[in-house]
């Protein structure tokens, strides 16, 4: 016949809990740097087709920034809508 689980002391229930509270931290951790690495690569992926956009259509970055520069003072300033 099987044994029931050991009862456990209040200093052992202490110290597991402890222990995976740890372990928690230490995989949210792990997930922070997972994730902070996949934003990393998402951003390399973007760029590199950005990049290759601008070179297909012949223009430089410099070339688009300030495009983008001139046609961001061009338009009219949006109006604060109450």
């Amino acid at each position: 016949m099987p044994r029931g689980r050991k009862k456990q002391s209040l200093d052992e229930k202490i110290l597991d809990t402890k222990q995976s509270i740890y372990n928690l931290e230490n995989r949210v951790q792990e997930l922070y740097e997972e994730l902070e690495e996949l934003l990393e690569r998402k951003k390399r992926e973007e760029l590199e087709k950005l990049s290759e956009a601008l070179e297909e259509a012949g223009v430089t970055v410099e070339e688009m920034l300030e495009r983008m520069k001139t046609e961001s003072n061009d338009e009219p300033a949006m109006e604060h809508i109450a």
